[in-house]
């Protein structure tokens, strides 16, 4: 069983619909995915005039692929509350039903009076495919992430100042035997310079011998500046991998 995987990461390049179109932009050059990540924070642009759900089930639709994409503004959740909202990840189906709504839990000092934390973390089935979402600082915490042991493919939006994101990307996705593909942002915000680390994972799991397992998270691709990643991931690998267990001979050699 395969999927096809489509990561974009970009700079901001005006309104959210703005982005929308720079998105459509690059999926004309995306060869039919399955899946598609905006992450890299693409919801920064959002605004309480702009219904970021509408405009994201119709890319869905347009390009018939799944998109999962970081939402701030939710307004069919919480209208015109004044209350904090959710940072949240979302799914949109083929057919631009929301399949699924991750609400982050860890915030930056900076997001803490804008953002409630949610609530459970979830796994979702998409395609027949368990999808994890994660945003942020989340990635940080065994707590959140242990939830997530089921999924087979976790898509990660982030905002990387550096390398730091992106290698606990690549442990985690051996942790947790999933492929992992992940987005950072480009360009400045809020005087900060982000790398951006857009990149499919692959944790690589092979036995060598009778005792020991060799293991090594695999970067299939990866860019850091704007652009496009895509590659093809094979579920049945990880649900292989995952029925492995260490083996131990019978009898253990003496040391002398």
């Amino acid at each position: 069983m395969v999927s096809k995987i489509c990561i974009l990461q970009m700079k901001r390049v005006g309104s959210f619909k703005d982005n929308i179109q720079r998105a459509r932009e690059y999926l004309d050059l995306a060869r039919s995915p399955d899946f598609v990540l905006l992450g890299g924070e693409f919801s920064l642009n959002e605004t309480n005039r702009v219904d970021p759900y509408l405009l994201l089930a119709q890319l869905a639709m347009s390009y018939e692929c799944n998109i999962i994409a970081p939402v701030n503004a939710n307004q069919q959740r919480f209208g015109r509350s004044r209350k904090r909202g959710r940072s949240s990840m979302h799914i949109f189906a083929r057919d631009g039903e929301v399949l699924g709504i991750q609400d982050k839990q860890n915030f930056y000092c900076g997001e803490i009076p804008w953002f409630s934390s949610g609530a459970q973390v979830e796994i979702f089935k998409v395609d027949g495919v368990r999808v994890g979402l994660v945003r942020g600082l989340d990635i940080l915490f065994h707590s959140y992430m242990d939830c997530l042991k089921a999924a087979e493919v976790v898509f990660f939006s982030a905002m990387a100042t550096d390398d730091v994101l992106f290698d606990l990307a690549r442990t985690r996705a051996l942790e947790n035997r999933a492929y992992y593909a992940m987005s950072s942002f480009v360009g400045t915000y809020l005087g900060t310079e982000f790398v951006g680390n857009a990149a499919l994972i692959k944790p690589k799991i092979e036995r060598r011998g009778p005792a020991r397992l060799a293991s090594q998270p695999i970067v299939m691709q990866r860019i850091q500046v704007e652009g496009l990643v895509q590659g093809t991931v094979d579920i049945s690998y990880i649900r292989e991998i995952r029925k492995r267990r260490l083996e131990v001979p019978e009898e253990i050699p003496s040391s002398h």
